[in-house]
C-alpha cells in the first residue's frame, strides 16, 4: 500500500492533531518529502516529538521510514513520460498510456495542482458523465464558480444537466435521484454544510457520485464514487482561493470527452429539440 492510501485508511483512527498533519503532508507531499521530523513540526505548530508520534501512529518504526515511504510515493508518480505528448496528436488518437503520460508530465514540470488526479478514475469519470441519464451538479461558496463553470461545458454535451444552485421550484429533484443517475459535488474547504446535505439526499437514492475537492480526505470520502481532488492554492490574506488550475482542467476534461463522444455529442448539439429549448428564433 502507498502512503497516500495508508494515511487514508489510518486517518479515522487519528487524533485531531494527528489529522491535522496527515491533510497538511498530503496536500503538500513534495515539499514534505525534503522536510525533517523538526520543520515538519514547526510548519504545524507541533513539537518534533508529535511528528514522530504521528509516524508510529502510521505503523511506522520510525520518522525516516514513514520519509522513506512518502519519497517513494513521489517518485512512483514522478517516472519517465512522453512530453509533449497533446501538441503530437490529437486527444482522439491518443492511447490511454500516452494520456497517462500526459498527467505524469504535468506532475513533473512542477503542477502539484494535479499531483492526485487518478488518470484510471478519470476516465470513468468521463464515462459515467456521458452516460448517466440525469446529471446533478451542486456547489455553493467558493465553489459557485467551478460548479456553474462545469454546467456550461456538459450542458453543450448533453441533455439532462441541472445546476442545484438554480432550482429554488425544482428542490424536489434531490428525491428524483437514483441509480441512472449522477450527482457532481463540488466542495472546496470550508467545506459548506448545505452541499453535504443535499449530495448525501441524493445518495440515498442509489445515485452516483463524483467529488471535486482539495484534499484527498473530505467529509465526502465515504460518498464518493470517483473523485477528482485538487492541490488549490489560497491566499489566506484575503481568504480567496485560485481555482484556475481546477477550470484548465475542467476545459481539458470537456475536449476528452468530445473526442471520445463526438458522434453523440454533435447528434444533440444539432438536435431541433436543443435548439428550439436553448435558443429564441433571430433571424441573421
Amino acid at each position: 500500500m502507498d502512503f497516500k492510501n495508508l494515511v487514508k485508511g489510518k486517518f479515522v483512527e487519528l487524533s485531531e492533531t494527528q489529522q491535522k498533519i496527515a491533510k497538511y503532508i498530503l496536500n503538500n507531499l513534495e515539499e514534505a518529502v525534503f522536510d525533517t521530523a523538526y520543520q515538519l513540526g514547526k510548519k504545524n505548530s507541533v513539537s518534533e516529538t508529535t511528528i514522530i508520534r504521528f509516524s508510529y501512529a502510521l505503523g511506522f518504526d520510525s520518522f525516516s521510514d514513514m520519509n522513506k515511504a512518502m519519497r517513494k510515493n513521489v517518485l512512483k508518480g514522478s517516472e519517465s513520460m512522453n512530453q509533449g505528448v497533446l501538441n503530437s496528436a490529437k486527444l482522439s488518437e491518443l492511447s490511454h498510456s500516452q494520456l497517462h503520460d500526459y498527467f505524469q508530465t504535468q506532475i513533473t514540470q512542477g503542477n502539484r495542482a494535479y499531483s492526485n488526479i487518478n488518470f484510471e478514475d478519470f476516465v470513468k469519470i468521463c464515462e459515467v458523465i456521458m452516460t448517466k441519464k440525469k446529471v446533478l451538479i451542486i456547489g455553493y461558496m467558493d465553489s459557485f464558480g467551478v460548479a456553474s463553470e462545469l454546467l456550461h461545458l456538459l450542458d453543450k454535451f448533453r441533455n439532462k444537466v441541472y445546476f442545484y444552485r438554480l432550482l429554488y421550484e425544482e428542490r424536489n429533484i434531490l428525491y428524483d435521484m437514483d441509480e441512472d443517475s449522477l450527482v457532481i459535488a463540488v466542495s472546496f474547504a470550508p467545506h459548506y454544510k448545505y452541499t453535504l446535505e443535499h449530495t448525501e439526499t441524493a445518495k440515498k437514492g442509489g445515485c452516483s457520485v463524483i467529488t471535486i475537492s482539495d484534499s484527498i480526505i473530505n467529509p465526502y470520502t465515504g460518498l464518493s464514487d470517483y473523485s477528482l481532488v485538487f492541490n488549490v492554492q489560497r491566499n489566506p490574506e484575503i481568504d480567496l482561493i485560485d481555482m484556475s488550475p481546477v477550470t484548465n482542467f475542467n476545459y481539458f476534461m470537456a475536449n476528452y470527452i468530445y473526442s471520445n463522444y463526438k458522434e453523440k455529442i454533435d447528434k444533440y448539439r444539432n438536435s431541433v429539440e436543443r435548439r428550439v429549448e436553448q435558443y429564441i428564433e433571430w433571424p441573421l
